[in-house]
């Protein structure tokens, strides 16, 4: 899991707060409320990773409420590459299915997920790799929690 600076989330939007504070089993995620503005970004190093690897990541997140469909950029660059930008809509139980986009999975452990892009890693140098999501719609009716940026190899799933 990529680690978020949750303390610079929190600092920035009054109504958000920490699961972990409400009950200290959960994990360290983000909740998110009332939001008309969003972006979150996420980086971790090759080095931390295997070599001569495809990799994915995925948004990781819950919807609290939402009445719209939360159109959003995903986007995954290395530091000396390539970037990689795709439209998505957060709610997965948007009206809007025909509109172009990708749209996020419910997972088994019913968090849900959403693919924000790929990159191979050589192992061969030390790079960055940066991930955020930009929120294009704004609109008050939105909560989110956010558990975070999963980085995982393409062949798992």
């Amino acid at each position: 899991m990529v680690e978020l600076d949750f303390d610079a989330l929190l600092s920035q939007n009054k109504t958000t707060r920490r699961l972990s504070e409400l009950d200290e089993q959960l994990p360290e995620v983000g909740v998110l409320r009332h939001l008309c503005w969003l972006e979150i970004h996420g980086m971790i190093n090759t080095f931390s990773l295997s070599p001569n690897t495809l990799y994915r990541a995925f948004l990781v997140f819950k919807i609290i409420d939402v009445v719209h469909k939360f159109l959003v950029v995903l986007s995954v660059r290395k530091i000396r590459g390539h970037i990689m930008t795709k439209m998505a809509y957060l709610n997965p139980y948007s009206l809007e299915r025909e509109a172009p986009g990708q749209f996020p999975r419910v997972r088994s452990d019913d968090w849900l997920e959403i693919e924000m892009g790929e990159f191979f890693n050589s192992g061969l140098e030390d790079e960055e790799v940066q991930m955020s999501v930009v929120r294009l719609d704004g609109c008050w009716n939105t909560s989110l929690i956010i558990e975070g940026i999963e980085v995982r190899p393409k062949d798992d799933n």
